[in-house]
Order: structure tokens, then sequence, then C-alpha cells
């Protein structure tokens, strides 16, 4: 078939129609190629928007300023220490750079030197005469927080401090006794007495006569509290009655030892109590003695209240110590109000603090009211919630320890124990007590132990039954 001349026109016409639509999509392709390799090569970016980097220039930061904080606190009779510490929400430089700051800052005022303080951080000591002019020193440093020794405190210790620096006793209060007084009390008790004080017991004696009878002594178990207790208390039989207030087991063991300390001091003397119906008030005239336990004293409160004492003996006095609750038991607030009545209080506690030092701050109120603020010093408060929702204050954790066992230590309390003075002990004593049995507890014995060997048969079992005789008694030990 022959192709006219207008279809070879239109075949042309289309052909280079074609080329120039294949020439536009090449050079389409190596354009799109080109924009390709400006991009990041990741292909999913070529299917988004292209984003701006999130990464903004950095920001220069101010660095925090570098500040800490400094607790002064007393660390011995004539000495305090300085000790640094972090300020929350501020940077904090470092214990030995803060240690190097402190000692080149104070060492135009005096030399330092380093020691570990309660809590086993490192701490700058200096003399307790000094305080004013270290803290003068360190209320110029802009950088710091400064926490001072709390005011009372500072001058009660200031004033003993006098006696140990001397090595002499000084008395400083209207209370304390002189050495001369001291000595004249002691001279009055008996022969007997005195020399069966070993020389830490004597020790403890003169301690509490020194402050005028008041005092803690919190020596540990087995060093013969009971025995300086009464030392003191023979020491002012003339002044009036005693009241001895204990647990309820130990009524008998306080009434043996003052009849066999104090010779003076008849059976008659002593009144133990044991019901209402022993009540001293029942009594023409008030003994000389009076042993109480916490429940009775409880019990009999208003006629005990009512009765002059002269001296005061709380045994096991660690029961006497405040709880969380809104208002405290009966029991100690019975020995609270008599011990308020009374001028000379001796308190004998092994643990005087269980397991919060708010735990002491009664037996402290005793001795010495309204001292301290001893809460807010001594006691980290903080703010709890109950789970009914009320929010109450606790002072389980304690704060400035190692100032508060000083003070103590220096006014009130005195405690040994058996690993300083082991040298003083006499020779450890083994005593045999036989006790006269009767025959039914003897076989209710001997079943116990073949129960416990695991030879319980009935036959033995009733063996020992058949021969009880509640009556009969047996001279076996």
């Amino acid at each position: 078939m022959d192709v006219t001349e207008e279809q070879r026109k239109r075949a042309e016409a289309n052909r280079l129609a074609a080329l120039a639509k294949r020439k536009a999509i090449l050079e389409s392709s190596e354009l799109q190629q080109q924009q390709q390799q400006r991009l990041p090569q990741d292909p999913w970016k070529l299917y988004k928007c292209r984003k701006l980097s999130s990464e903004q220039p950095p920001i220069s930061k101010t660095p925090s300023p570098e500040n800490f904080r400094v607790r002064l606190e007393i660390c011995s009779p004539d000495s305090f220490s300085v000790a640094p510490g972090a300020v929350p929400g501020l940077a904090y430089p470092g214990e030995e750079e803060c240690l190097r700051g402190l000692s080149n800052c104070l060492s135009d005022v005096m030399p330092s030197h380093y020691t570990q303080n309660h809590g086993g951080r490192k701490a700058c000591v200096y003399k307790l005469r000094d305080y004013n002019s270290v803290l003068r020193c360190l209320k110029t440093w802009k950088s710091i927080e400064v926490e001072e020794i709390p005011w009372a405190t500072l001058n009660v210790i200031e004033r003993l401090s006098h006696s140990f620096i001397a090595g002499r006793w000084i008395p400083c209060r209207p209370e304390h006794l002189s050495d001369e007084k001291v000595d004249e009390l002691v001279g009055k008790l008996p022969k007997t007495l005195v020399d069966a004080l070993l020389p830490f017991q004597l020790e403890g004696v003169r301690f509490g006569l020194r402050r005028g009878g008041r005092c803690l002594i919190a020596d540990e178990m087995g060093l013969g509290k009971t025995l300086q207790a009464i030392a003191i208390a023979g020491c002012f039989m003339n002044e009036g009655s005693i009241l001895v207030v204990c647990p309820a087991v130990l009524r008998y063991s306080w009434a043996e030892e003052l009849e066999r300390w104090l010779p003076f001091c008849l059976p008659a003397d002593i009144h133990l109590v044991f019901g209402h119906r022993d009540n001293p008030a029942y009594v023409k005239t008030c003994p000389r003695v009076v042993v109480i336990s916490y429940t009775m004293l409880h019990r009999l409160r208003k006629s005990m209240l009512e009765q002059e004492w002269a001296f005061l003996i709380v045994d096991e006095s660690h029961h006497v110590r405040c709880s969380k609750k809104a208002s405290e038991p009966e029991e100690i607030k019975a020995v609270l109000d008599v011990a308020m009545k009374v001028k000379r209080i001796v308190l004998l506690s092994g643990t005087p603090s269980l397991s919060r030092p708010y735990d002491i701050f009664h037996q402290i109120h005793i001795l010495w009211q309204n001292k301290y603020e001893f809460a807010k010093t001594y006691c980290a408060v903080k703010v709890v919630q109950r789970s009914q929702g009320k929010f109450y204050q606790d002072f389980s954790k304690g704060i400035r320890l190692e100032e508060l066992n000083v003070l103590l230590t220096q006014t009130v309390m005195i405690r040994r124990l058996k690993e300083r003075v082991l040298k003083q002990l006499p020779p450890k004593r083994r005593q045999i007590i036989r006790l006269l049995l009767k025959r039914s507890d003897i076989v209710s014995a001997k079943a116990a132990i073949r129960v416990v060997s695991g030879d319980s048969s009935e036959t033995s079992v009733a063996d020992d039954m058949n021969s009880q005789n509640l009556d009969e008694y047996d001279g076996t030990s």
C-alpha cells in the first residue's frame, strides 16, 4: 500500500514530537538526580518535606554557684568542730576542698586540726574559748551558711568547761555542791558501804552529790547502779522520806539492798506497796523509805502527790520515755507529776534512750526543767501524714548527737561501760543458791525433761504423776 505525502508528513511530525518528549524526560531525570545528590541519602526523607534541624545551638549555661554549709558543734568539754556540708540545690565543692578553704580562711585566727565527727566525716576542731573569733571570721565568708551552736548549750558548756580545764570541780550553779561539802556527805555514810564502793562507783556517787543529788546514772548493766543510788540517797536521809519507783518484780530486791547497805534503816522503816491497802497515807507517820511500782504509783497518784518526798529514785527510768501518741500514758504522767515536787532525784537506766533521741527528753526534763529547747535543737523534726490523713510532727531522727552526748555527760548524766572499768571490777564470782522444792515441782521438772528428750512414755509419766505430794517437801536442791 502506497503512503501518501500527507501520511508521510504526519509520521514525521509524530517522530519529532516523540524525540522532543524523550529529550524532555531525559532532562527532567538528570535534574532529579542532581537534586537527589544534594539531599541526604535516607530514602524515607525523599517522600517527606524537608524539616529544619532540631539541633539548636548550645546555650551557654551559667554554672551554679558553689556554696556549702558549715555546722559548729561541741565535740568535747573544751572544744568544738566546724564541719562542712552540702546545701540542697547548689553545687557542693567537696569535703576536702571545703576543709582546705576553711583552714585557709581561719588560719589567720588560730590553727586547727582535723578530726572525725559523729557522722564519720572530717571536721576542723578549735578550742571553745576561740568560738566567737571563729564565728566572726566565718560570717565574713559570703559563700557559706553558718549553723551556730545553740546559745543555751554554749552557755552551759562554757561554764562547766572551767572544771574540765582546771582538772578540779568548780561549782557553777546554785544547786551544785563543792568538793568539801561532798566529802562531808560521804563521811556520813556507813563505813561498810563506802568500803564496798569500787573506784568508779565512788566517782559516780560524787558526780551525783556535786550536782545536788540530781543525776542520771546510765552505767551498763551489772556495774552497780543500785548501790550508787543508795549511797547518794543515804547522804540525804536526814532531809525526809525517800521514794523508790521501780518495776514490780524489783520491789523486794530494793528492800533487801536498802536493809543491807543502810544499817540505820530498819526493816520497819521500809514500806513496800503492793496494793491500795498498802497506801502510805494510811500510816500514821510517813515511812523513811517507800518502794512502789510504776503501776501502783499511778493508782495511788493523788495520795502520793500529797506526801512530802525529799528524795526520789526512779529505777529503769527508760520506761519514762516519750511516745508518738497525743498524750503520754498515765503511768508516765504520774512519775512526772511526783518528780516536779521533789528536790533530789536519781534516775537509773542502762539504756536511757532505746531507739530515738527524743526518748530521753522526759528524763532530762525531770532533772533539768525547760532546758535546751530539746526538740528544736537535737531532733530532726519532720511532718508525716498518718493513714487517716492527719499530719503530725515526727521527732524520731536526731541531729547534733555528739554535742548532745557532751551536754548530758557534763550536766546530769554519767555512763560507764564494762570494757572501760574492767580492771576495777572484782574477779567473777559464781554462787550456788540451793532451793527447797516441793516433790510435785521435782516430778513436773522430770516430766518436762523426758518430753524434751523424747522419752515421754505413758508409764513413766503416770509413775511421776502418782508420786506427787503437794504438801510434802524434798530437801533435794
